[in-house]
């Protein structure tokens, strides 16, 4: 869990897109439930949006510095899945070109 204080560090902000209903969403609500306090406590001044919309599908974007961004699936995946998802996604930024900010 370590990597959630340093998810700064690599993100400049992090949208989570979910269905409030579809079967498919359920790990990424059940992320939302469970991490998200934990997470934006860690990381206070990093934009976590949680964007629901009916039928869509659920992901994570990520947003890099130069505007670089990145997305992964999060459909059928528990919030265990959606927590190594969004690791990966974190680890992905590190190698990125850092703006001087």
């Amino acid at each position: 869990m370590a990597w959630k204080q340093g998810l700064a560090k690599a993100v400049q902000e992090l949208r989570i897109h979910l269905c409030q209903t579809s079967a498919a969403s359920k790990g990424a609500r059940d992320f939302v439930l469970g991490s998200y306090a934990e997470l934006k406590k860690a990381n206070p001044d990093t934009p976590i949006l949680v964007r629901e919309c009916s039928g869509t599908e659920a992901k994570l974007t990520a947003r890099f510095d130069f505007g670089v961004e990145k997305s992964v699936s999060v459909q059928g995946l528990d919030a265990g899945g959606v927590s190594s998802k969004l690791q990966e996604l974190a680890k992905s930024g590190e190698g990125l070109p850092r703006s001087g900010e």
